[in-house]
């Protein structure tokens, strides 16, 4: 574990460094202080660290919501998911650089970045799963569509909030961001949550798989 460790923090400070597609596997090899033998024991390709990147950052994102108080009302649960995915993603290092330069022909960047919104995705159908158990409700797919819609509004809070705030963030001025935008659509997001869908709703039946899971450990 200390040896994949090793290599992941060299891999992720040389994506930082020079960018995903000029980083090659002999550099990080390299920068490890390691023979590339060694580096192929542990990640044979670059893909196998972003992914690995990817899946820490879900597992404790996710560790992070489920132990967020049973009585912290569901809006407040949303916006302290969305500031805690932000600093994993971008407190550290500003992850879009590396997410940028790994852009491809061959759609391995696409293909990353769907897995990592379907799986955040998956945490707030959670959240939104026990809201509709705690009011007496059996789950249904408005947990998944309410999710997409957290989904579209936090990636684009991030863009407009590390467009306008360059530099290092202020914890509770993204908080309140997020507030502001959440605020907008929350009594309606909120009372759709709440409803029971028709069975012969369009958007729904279109392609259920594209709004997530309603199994918590998706």
């Amino acid at each position: 574990m200390a040896m994949e460790q090793r290599l992941y923090d060299a891999a992720i400070e040389l994506f930082c460094e020079l960018g995903y597609q000029k980083t090659t596997l002999n550099d990080i090899a390299a920068e490890a202080e390691v023979s590339t033998r060694t580096l192929y024991k542990y990640f044979p390709t670059k893909e196998s660290i972003l992914r690995k990147f990817g899946k820490e950052n879900i597992l404790a994102l996710k560790a992070f919501s489920g132990k967020l108080p049973h009585d912290m009302p569901l809006q407040d649960k949303v916006i302290e998911t969305m500031v805690q995915d932000f600093k994993l993603m971008f407190g550290l290092f500003d992850v879009s650089y590396i997410l940028h330069s790994a852009r491809d022909e061959s759609g391995m960047f696409a293909r990353f970045e769907l897995e990592n919104i379907l799986a955040s995705e998956s945490i707030y159908c959670n959240l939104f799963k026990q809201e509709q158990l705690k009011e007496g409700m059996e789950p249904n797919e408005m947990v998944a569509l309410c999710a997409s819609i957290v989904m579209g509004l936090y990636r684009h809070c991030n863009d407009l909030y590390r467009f306008r705030k360059k530099g290092t963030f202020d914890e509770k001025d993204l908080r309140a961001f997020y507030r502001t935008h959440i605020d907008a659509v929350w009594g309606s997001l909120y009372r759709s949550l709440l409803s029971v869908p028709a069975r012969n709703a369009p958007l729904l039946n279109i392609d259920k798989h594209l709004f997530g899971s309603l199994e918590p450990n998706r």
